[in-house]
């Protein structure tokens, strides 16, 4: 069974990774933003519309990764066990 070290470096390994991934999606939109013409407002704001979702995304998860630690320091897992 994990220990409450092990459980915090795979809660905080699995954050770092999913964080990684959007923001690299989140990069590759940025990109795109220099490649659209200067006339294409709509394709900018569509860009910027799933850019602000993405980083919407990215503080849930730094969020329910709080929350996750918070856990396991008081021990709720393990009291959770008991029943």
């Amino acid at each position: 069974m994990p220990n409450a070290t092990e459980k915090k470096k795979a809660s905080i390994c699995s954050a770092v990774g999913i964080i990684g991934v959007l923001l690299f999606f989140l990069a590759m939109l940025f990109c795109l933003l220099f490649w659209i013409p200067d006339d294409a407002w709509v394709a900018v704001g569509f860009l910027a519309f799933y850019g602000v979702i993405l980083l919407t995304v990215i503080a849930g998860i730094l969020i329910a990764l709080r929350q996750r630690l918070r856990e396991i320091k008081s021990g709720e897992e393990e009291e959770a066990k008991k029943y």
